[in-house]
């Protein structure tokens, strides 16, 4: 095996699960969620991290690549309610 022949099986494998995750429903009445199934169309997520995190923070999280290979995501955690610590 190559590296190019994992990385091959690795990105079927990928599109297999995300084909799967994407056709699987949710079972879940979640208060304030418009979601269907377990994934929705692919390229929805960050734009749904970057809104969600930056009204629960106040802060757009970050995004980070390192050595060219690998991400790095910081989501800030949200603010205490008023009054509280």
């Amino acid at each position: 095996m190559t590296i190019e022949s994992i990385s091959e099986r690795q990105s079927a494998r990928n599109e297999l699960i995300t084909s799967l995750l994407a056709r699987c429903p949710m079972n879940v009445d979640a208060i304030g969620s418009q979601r269907n199934f377990i994934m929705d169309k692919r390229g929805e997520g960050v734009p749904i991290i970057i809104t969600e995190s930056e009204k629960l923070s106040g802060r757009k999280p970050v995004y980070r690549l390192l050595d060219d290979s690998e991400l790095m995501l910081t989501i800030f955690a949200a603010q205490p309610p008023h009054g509280e610590d």
